[in-house]
């Protein structure tokens, strides 16, 4: 299974996608070496934080508890999204839950992403291959209330669909997939800690592969129930009442593995949702 790093968050503007800050710091590339435990990054941001472990690390540690001063951790209550629709990227408005937000993460350059006039959001990055695995990341957080305490209920749904295109290059560069939720995500990653977060260190949420044959210049409309990530750390299923987020990761190989010198990554997200 492919590590999860850390997530450094990205605000999103009312109008656009225009950058209104970063919090924290991204994963290293000294840190980023597969079989390593929750050694992706710090970080804080608008919607919390969310950290991965690594292979084979699953099903350790106690869960929820934890924090400065002895505060508990993970959300006391969830709430129910306003509706089925997550982030179009519409133009003019973002698109987006006035709840939600984007980040990027990993090591730099970390990935960019700009808005699509016709709708949708373009994200970009190329990673030279070296003696370290490297995860880059996009995504989404949620928040279930403005105090951004709370999670976001959603097991009135099968899962999360999306629109995607693009490409991804370099042999042995992978991607996959994930819908993020409290207890997949590590309440030692970050300071201060996201009060969403009730995961042991080293945790990190299943995931999903997207193949070359779903990123494609065609435009395919992917949908994911809860229940097809595999893998992730507990290795307990993902709470559909507690969610925090979805993402896209590209990993890359080492150049120990031979094959490709760098991963190109460019693909077109659309009409994120429920359903």
């Amino acid at each position: 299974m492919t590590d999860i790093r850390k997530l450094a968050f990205v605000g999103l503007m009312s109008l656009g996608l225009a950058t209104v800050g970063s919090a924290g710091c991204s994963s290293s590339s000294s840190g980023g070496t597969g079989g390593s435990t929750g050694t992706g990054g710090t970080g804080t941001g608008t919607g919390g934080t969310h950290t991965g472990g690594s292979t084979g690390t699953g099903g350790t540690g106690t869960g929820g508890n934890g924090g400065a001063a002895g505060a508990t951790l993970g959300c006391a209550l969830s709430d129910a999204p306003a509706g089925t629709e997550i982030a179009s990227f519409a133009a003019g408005d973002g698109g987006i839950s006035s709840l939600f937000g984007t980040f990027t993460y990993g090591d730099t350059p970390k990935p960019t992403f700009t808005q699509v006039t016709t709708g949708g959001v373009t994200v970009a990055d190329t990673v030279q291959i070296d003696a370290n695995n490297h995860y880059q990341g996009f995504g989404i957080y949620f928040n279930g209330n403005t105090a951004g305490t709370d999670c976001v209920d959603g097991h009135t749904y099968t899962g999360v669909q999306f629109d995607i295109s693009g490409s991804l290059t370099g042999a042995g560069c992978t991607m996959q997939f994930s819908i993020l939720d409290s207890e997949h995500s590590d309440i030692t990653a970050s300071t201060p800690q996201d009060p969403k977060a009730a995961g042991p260190k080293g945790s990190y949420a299943p995931q999903l592969q997207i193949t070359s044959t779903q990123l494609t210049s065609t435009t395919a409309t992917i949908q994911v129930p809860y229940t097809t990530p595999a893998g992730g750390s507990p290795s307990s299923a993902l709470d559909t009442t507690k969610l925090t987020g979805v993402q896209w990761q590209l990993s890359t190989p080492k150049a120990s593995d031979g094959g490709a010198t760098e991963c190109v990554w460019n693909f077109t997200l659309a009409n994120v949702k429920f359903y």
